[in-house]
């Protein structure tokens, strides 16, 4: 059985345990990239009445097939209690338990997929005109809200960061 067929019959079972099986057809699953710390996340639309989880494709070669199917029915019990309870319910909430007992998983929040080698490097920039030797560098938060206008001032050196007071760090 393929990987996208057991993706469907892991949504379907969640949405039939859970006594919504007309949700199981509004499912879209994505692939992300960027997911080096999450095996997947999940999210229902009110105004497309979409559903979607996204999974990571670095780390699902790398995880079991009891923490794919794990993996699958957390997310897609998120979506379920959204759409019986809506926004207003805690994201791992009593709810969600319930649901997640419901198809026969325990409902835990974590997976222990080994990362090494994929965690993303932070983005960090070089401080021009600080006056230590070894140049003090800001996170790429920061330097985002330098470049909309905001005054910030480095915490180490003291310099007033502007536009032009920082640049991208090289690879490291």
């Amino acid at each position: 059985m393929r990987t996208d067929q057991n993706i469907r019959s892991w949504i379907r079972h969640a949405c039939d345990s859970n006594d919504v099986a007309e949700l199981a057809q509004a499912f879209l699953v994505e692939w992300n990239r960027r997911f080096t710390r999450r095996l997947g996340d999940g999210h229902y639309s009110l105004l497309s009445m979409r559903a979607r989880i996204r999974l990571s494709l670095p780390l699902w070669p790398r995880a079991s097939e009891v923490d794919r199917r794990e993996t699958v029915i957390h997310e897609v019990c998120h979506v379920i209690v959204f759409y019986k309870y809506g926004v207003f319910v805690r994201p791992h909430g009593a709810e969600w338990r319930q649901a997640m007992k419901n198809c026969g998983v325990q409902p835990v929040r974590t997976h222990n997929v080994d990362r090494t080698g994929l965690a993303r490097q932070q983005r960090r920039f070089i401080l021009l005109d600080c006056p230590n030797e070894t140049k003090c560098r800001i996170g790429a938060k920061q330097f985002n809200q330098v470049r909309k206008g905001k005054e910030l001032w480095c915490k180490v050196c003291g310099l007033h960061l502007d536009r032009e007071s920082a640049v991208e760090e090289e690879d490291r």
